[in-house]
């Protein structure tokens, strides 16, 4: 089987520089992409990550949020000649706002998430990340046969969904977010989600000045769990993809084969 990604860019956000890299450039505002991604060759497309309900619902965490006409979600999987209905599976690497927003739009997918993260949204964990909205539609999900699967990746290990697409847990940006791996042709993607806001500060620059992988300013597990998620994916990664940074599509254009 050989399965393709798209890389879809479904708005910007502006967000605190050391939010997204440990102590870096505090005090100044950075913008970021909201990535999800296409997978396609498999029996039937897979989504992974959702984006944001509204840009509207990013100001609950104080971020400013833009989107235009051609990044919304269905504009974005109309370019690929895909239907929100074609969708078979939505993965969710976690339930941030910015990520889980727009899965209701696939009633009739199988949502893919780690139970710990099921668990991290109703407890009240990490604050308005997350958001009732969101989570009263996958609380929905929970009592609709066929529509969750939920994963204990911790103690599983990975799991595969189809032929080619697994998901590991991260232990990493939150509770239980999950990375995604993806076979393609020309070798292994990971879609890491937000361990890595910055590839080339968390990655290159700070490994260089302090001889380690450098953690995100937004974790919910230890610094060295988030160090090590990073190396994992880093050493893991043929396509490494990053939710939140403009490198992945400077790189890549829209699509991994």
């Amino acid at each position: 089987m050989s399965l393709e990604i798209r890389i879809m860019n479904l708005g910007d956000i502006e967000a605190e520089a050391s939010f997204t890299v440990l102590g870096h450039a505090p005090g100044t505002t950075v913008k970021v992409p909201t990535y999800a991604f296409l997978i396609l060759g498999a029996e039937k497309p897979i989504l992974v990550d959702a984006g944001f309900r509204t840009t509207e619902i990013m100001g609950r965490l104080g971020m400013k949020a833009t989107q235009t006409e051609e990044q919304k979600l269905e504009n974005q999987l109309a370019k690929h000649g895909v239907k929100p209905e074609d969708i078979g599976h939505v993965i969710l690497t976690h339930l941030h706002l910015d990520h889980a927003g727009l899965v209701y739009k696939f009633p009739e997918a199988v949502a893919v998430i780690q139970r710990k993260e099921m668990e991290a949204g109703f407890s009240g964990v990490m604050g308005g990340q997350y958001v009732y909205e969101d989570m009263e539609h996958m609380f929905q999900r929970l009592y609709k046969p066929g529509s969750l699967w939920l994963l204990d990746g911790q103690e599983s290990g990975p799991i595969s969904v189809v032929p080619g697409v697994k998901c590991a847990f991260a232990k990493s940006h939150s509770p239980g977010m999950q990375f995604v791996y993806v076979e393609t042709s020309k070798g292994t993607a990971v879609i890491c989600s937000d361990a890595i806001y910055n590839i080339g500060l968390q990655t290159r620059h700070y490994r260089e000045i302090y001889g380690n992988y450098w953690p995100s300013g937004n974790h919910y597990w230890t610094k060295r769990d988030e160090m090590a998620a990073v190396a994992r994916a880093c050493n893991d990664a043929d396509f490494l993809l990053a939710s939140h940074d403009y490198e992945v599509e400077e790189k890549y254009g829209d699509r991994i084969i």
